[in-house]
């Protein structure tokens, strides 16, 4: 690597040099702001005299006659266009910018904007990603067919008006364009370009870990197969994740790895990914075709999940409900299904008996109001489960299904006691937007004849409505009788008393005979769930209580429990984070994984002590600090070897004749404190009873 200070233009000026912003660099993206601070700092140095302006750093790896910008791509682009502008404006007749020089304009034109004697058909000293040449052929053209909502074009257009009103010359303002210093950085042959590039951006300003994967997989590769691996593969995955690349690739890595990454480790957790899975045992090379068709696969999976069109197949209208359920945490899960349903694993009728299975297990769960923070282990672990199942004989369905059963606690599936139950107590009007799924699903369930009970919710044709409305009026306290407060309080936000539609929600206080025969009321209503409260000749707690049944029937129809006849050879080992809701108390551990690889143990006390000599060699300070604490969590260390203690580090020692739930408490206790995150530590087990 080579390094110095140069002027800009010096760099630029005639030597048959052109600058390449590679494809993996995204697109132009400088503001009106950021010419601003430009241009007025160019009319400073023009009006003070100043010698020279410092402009940044331009990281640059050359290949043949150009130079490949590493980084410092937006300075470099915002100083063409300002260059083109100025050309524009000395050879506007409208334009009152002149020069002493009769052909300054082409003399700017000839040695910094094109290369007139370059071999090539493109003769421009920049090439820019493709999303902006077109834009900066026009301007560089003079301003002809220039793109609308293009960067470049907006910025080339504020620099025209900024020249056009400047009290400065053209000569003036050239030659202040020439005081702009850079340190010019030229990488050699054997510099790790893709490594300079992540120092030079570790702060991640306006870099997303999308953008630093794509530049990881393609910074290496020559010219032409960088821009063909990003047409064939980066452009689908973009497409495919509309655009949301970042989200895609964690889901992925928590499909391929079992465990979701941190959201701002993203990147170096699919480098570390990509390393061990892709690298060539002869070439020490990473394979980036199977790295980009492995992600443009997944992708296309991942957008059927987001994005999926109901009426396609069975499977995708089962995809489309849970995307209006709005549980991202399935996605890992249902990635690694459609994958095993591309392979030939499982057939089109079992990937919509696993996904149906699946819809159940979420819906049950947020109707009874169980928390969710077990999920993310639950749907990151499943495909992994099911296959085991598969490899001892069971169908992928049968062996799902027994992991989902057999989940305890917060991972648990709710029976329909525990379903029919929530439906008594919940409150299913303040649901968000997930009534968009409830209504749908109650309204249609899989009938080939639907209402638009979805688009209807959004644009405001339909609403939900309170039967019995959300404030009495003398009217309905009197047909509710005596106890019209209790049963207000206890039944108007509950399933029973809910329903959609179509009229006007002005009428929504009314009492019920109005609103059963009005035009769209209850009688007359569109929607089949009215039906039954159409035929109601008044609305009381007898009715609530009736439709309270039926509707904890239709639930319980639409939200079937599930079962299984598959019983694993071997003990399955349940897994659980340090962070999750779990019973450790009474179960034996089978191993432990911490940043790393899984540690078999036999004992709580092994696993324990392991944590903490690896929490030792993350922060040995910190640790030696809280143990020095006289309450817990110091109590529980020492500094000298004593009995019921083990050694962890050199001078500290923790009491081990302790309970599993001691255990458990003084290690979250501990990563709380050191700011580790708890999911980082997975504990296997023997299940539960």
């Amino acid at each position: 690597m080579r390094g110095g200070d140069e002027y800009l233009t010096y760099i630029i000026e005639g030597k048959q040099t052109r600058f390449v912003i590679p494809v993996y660099q995204r697109n132009y993206d400088w503001k009106i702001e950021q010419c601003k601070r430009l241009f007025d700092d160019l009319q400073s140095v023009a009006t003070t005299g100043m010698g020279e302006h410092f402009f940044g750093s331009i990281v640059s790896k050359r290949e043949g006659d150009t130079r490949v910008v590493i980084d410092g791509q937006q300075r470099i682009t915002t100083v063409f266009i300002l260059l083109a502008a100025l050309v524009a404006q000395l050879r506007s007749p409208e334009s009152d910018i002149t020069s002493v020089e009769a052909s300054k304009a082409d003399y700017i034109e000839g040695q910094f904007l094109v290369d007139t004697y370059h071999p090539d058909e493109q003769k421009l000293r920049l090439k820019l990603v493709k999303g902006d040449m077109g834009a900066f052929n026009a301007v560089v053209a003079g301003g002809v067919n220039l793109v609308e909502g293009s960067n470049v074009t907006r910025n080339y257009r504020y620099f025209l008006k900024r020249i056009a009103d400047m009290p400065i010359t053209g000569d003036q303002l050239f030659d202040a364009v020439k005081r702009l210093k850079i340190i010019d950085v030229q990488l050699d042959e054997h510099d790790d370009a893709q490594r300079v590039f992540e120092s030079l951006n570790s702060t991640g300003l306006d870099l997303t870990e999308a953008d630093k994967i794509r530049n990881f997989i393609l910074m290496d590769l020559a010219e032409k197969e960088q821009e063909s691996c990003y047409e064939e593969y980066w452009i689908p995955i973009e497409r495919n994740t509309l655009g949301q690349v970042s989200d895609f690739v964690r889901y992925y890595l928590a499909a391929k790895m079992g465990k979701t990454p941190v959201v701002g480790r993203v990147y170096q957790s699919y480098v570390d990914y990509a390393r061990r899975t892709y690298t060539s045992a002869q070439s020490g090379r990473l394979d980036t075709l199977a790295m980009l068709g492995d992600l443009r696969s997944f992708s296309e999976r991942y957008g059927r999940c987001v994005s999926p069109d109901r009426d396609r197949s069975e499977l995708d209208a089962v995809l489309y409900r849970l995307s209006l359920l709005q549980m991202g945490v399935v996605i890992p899960f249902s990635l690694n299904l459609l994958a095993a349903l591309d392979n030939g694993t499982v057939s089109e009728i079992q990937a919509v008996e696993c996904m149906e299975a699946v819809e159940s297990y979420l819906f049950r769960r947020w109707s009874c109001g169980i928390p969710t923070n077990s999920l993310n282990k639950v749907f990151e672990t499943l495909h992994g489960d099911a296959m085991r199942g598969v490899a001892e004989g069971a169908t992928y369905p049968d062996a799902m299904k027994y992991s989902l059963l057999h989940k305890t606690g917060t991972g648990r599936f709710p029976s329909d006691a525990e379903f029919r139950s929530s439906l008594a107590t919940r409150d299913y009007y303040r649901i968000g937007n997930r009534k968009l799924y409830l209504y749908d699903r109650l309204e249609n369930g899989d009938s080939r004849e639907r209402v638009d009970v979805v688009g209807g919710l959004r644009d405001g044709r339909f609403s939900v409505e309170h039967i019995m409305p959300q404030t009495l009026n003398a009217s309905w306290r009197r047909a509710l009788g005596d106890g019209f407060e209790r049963v207000h309080e206890e039944w108007k936000d509950r399933i029973a008393n809910l329903t959609i539609t179509a009229y006007n929600s002005e009428y929504s206080n009314r009492d019920f005979a109005t609103k059963r025969d009005m035009e769209n009321g209850f009688a007359d209503s569109v929607f089949r769930m009215n039906k039954w409260v159409g035929d109601q000749e008044t609305w009381g707690e007898s009715e609530l209580k009736s439709r309270q049944g039926m509707l904890e029937d239709r639930f319980v129809e639409l939200w079937p429990s599930i079962s299984t006849s598959y019983q694993p050879t071997r003990e399955v080992p349940d897994e659980a984070s340090l962070g999750d809701d779990t019973e450790f108390t009474g179960r034996s551990i089978v191993s432990y994984s911490f940043m790393g690889d899984d540690t078999p143990v036999k004992t709580w006390k092994e696993m324990e002590v392991g944590v903490l000599r690896s929490l030792c060699d993350l922060d040995l300070g910190r640790l030696y600090t809280i143990s020095e604490g006289s309450s817990f969590p110091g109590s529980a260390f020492e500094h000298e070897e004593r009995q019921g203690f083990s050694k962890v580090s050199d001078g500290l020692f923790v009491k081990s004749s302790t309970s599993t739930w001691f255990k458990i408490e003084l290690l979250k206790r501990l990563f709380e404190l050191l700011d580790v995150d708890k999911g980082e530590l997975l504990i296997k087990m023997t299940p539960g009873s």
